[in-house]
């Protein structure tokens, strides 16, 4: 179990509770510790962070919220600042970037990832391979770059990394980013702390992103304390968040050290990297969900697509809208990642979530067998009709009402995508969102 289904656990017991007494915070405050550990937090920490939950839960009410309200808020706020809280704004767009990590961190990974990440909010980028010392580093990047479309440069079999980023600064010096990737080692040595300074020198980067993964959990803490005494960092970027258990470790860690944690990585894909905000983070593995970061997925997604996002919000949904759509499901990623970001995940089957792209491809066929009648009204889809598709498309008529099974699903999810597309009905949806609002009027508790 994950920690976000553990925190989601506890805050069910007190909103389910029917009387909510000291006993049951201490049950509650039992699950979140158990969490925490499990996802690789200090021991001292967590027994520090619940046992503030604890002293907090009977406190004198703010009017307005009664005490469910008051302990979720109390919870949700002490988790969020552990976690990070606000991250410091950038005083300037940055214009040169360099990225730094040990070796299995994914550092090349995320570089093409910020790339594109840049590149889709109007920036002319270039990449920079400064990794002189891992064999096919040169390949690997260039091969990434090729994935964004974005500009590459390296120097094949050059071992001197500042040379090499002083040759890509002149051939970038028109772009509006340059983002370096240095090269990475088994551990912090003096000869990767020479060979950063150096690179370092001939870039003088805005930002210096250190990559780490969520697997180390805790650890990731003293390397970004490592890596800001020997080189100087600004910021970190997390990665392989979708598969760690250890990601909660990871984050605290860092924002013990007073690193901030920028970006996640949160899949394979090269449109998985996102802003990371400890409050929208914390909110949807809660399962309160991420509407606003949803619609920014759906955006990204659309671009260059024969669907946009008004037509999916404001047009009847139907299986044409559908049809146009299985592109952009593909680039939004897995469906229990979308309905994850609605607060959506826990409450529906795991095995229908795990819709692939081969099933994605099979429903697309079954659609080219339909009338255009068909894809505008599927009422229509009555049992002569689903025969003749399934004929016409060479599948099963199993498959035929399967696709239209999915079909109603996502009619649902637009359904509720719908009520919260304009960013100010986000803060509508859902008790807690309610209960946040309500403490907004409250001078003393400020939501960040």
């Amino acid at each position: 179990m994950g920690l976000g289904e553990t925190l989601r656990n506890a805050m069910e017991k007190i909103r389910n509770s029917s009387s909510l007494d000291k006993d049951t915070v201490k049950e509650v405050v039992k699950e979140i510790q158990r969490a925490l550990i499990a996802s690789d937090v200090q021991v001292e920490l967590v027994l520090k962070l619940t046992k503030k939950i604890e002293e907090q839960a009977f406190k004198d009410l703010p009017e307005g919220i009664n005490r469910r309200e008051f302990i979720t808020k109390n919870t949700y706020d002490i988790l969020a600042k552990a976690l990070g809280g606000e991250k410091p704004k950038l005083e300037k767009e940055p214009r040169k970037i360099l990225m730094l990590g040990l070796f299995g961190s994914g550092k090349t990974t995320s570089s093409g990832k910020l790339a594109k990440y840049y590149s889709k909010r109007g920036k002319k980028v270039g990449l920079i391979c400064a990794d002189t010392f891992r064999p096919a580093a040169f390949e690997q990047l260039q091969q990434v770059a090729g994935k964004v479309d974005i500009e590459f440069f390296g120097i094949k079999k050059e071992k001197k990394a500042e040379k090499v980023v002083k040759e890509g600064l002149k051939k970038f010096k028109d772009f509006d980013l340059i983002i370096v990737d240095s090269a990475g080692r088994s551990a912090l040595d003096k000869e990767l702390v020479k060979e950063i300074k150096e690179v370092n020198e001939s870039l003088k980067p805005d930002l210096s992103l250190l990559v780490l993964g969520a697997d180390i959990g805790q650890i990731a803490g003293k390397q970004a304390k490592a890596f800001h005494e020997s080189v100087g960092i600004n910021g970190v970027v997390i990665t392989k968040m979708d598969g760690s258990a250890k990601g909660g470790g990871s984050l605290i860690a860092c924002a013990l050290t007073k690193a901030p944690v920028y970006f996640i990585g949160t899949g394979e894909k090269m449109n998985d990297l996102e802003e990371f905000d400890a409050t929208r983070y914390l909110s949807r593995i809660m399962g309160y969900g991420d509407l606003q970061g949803l619609l920014e997925k759906v955006k990204d997604a659309t671009e260059n697509e024969e669907v946009d996002l008004e037509e999916l919000m404001k047009k009847e949904f139907n299986l044409d809208i559908f049809y146009k759509q299985l592109k952009a499901a593909r680039k939004m990623g897995p469906l229990n990642k979308v309905m994850d970001m609605m607060g959506m995940g826990s409450q529906i089957p795991k095995e229908q979530l795990e819709v692939g792209e081969e099933k994605l491809d099979s429903f697309k066929v079954i659609m080219d067998s339909m009338t255009k009648k068909e894809k505008l009204d599927p009422e229509l889809l009555n049992h002569p009709r689903i025969l003749r598709i399934a004929k016409g498309s060479g599948k099963k008529e199993e498959d035929v009402r399967e696709l239209i099974k999915h079909y109603k699903r996502m009619k649902k999810m637009v359904k509720q995508m719908k009520k919260f597309s304009d960013p100010k009905q986000l803060q509508k949806k859902g008790a807690l969102d309610k209960l946040m609002k309500k403490f907004g009027k409250q001078k003393k508790m400020k939501i960040r």
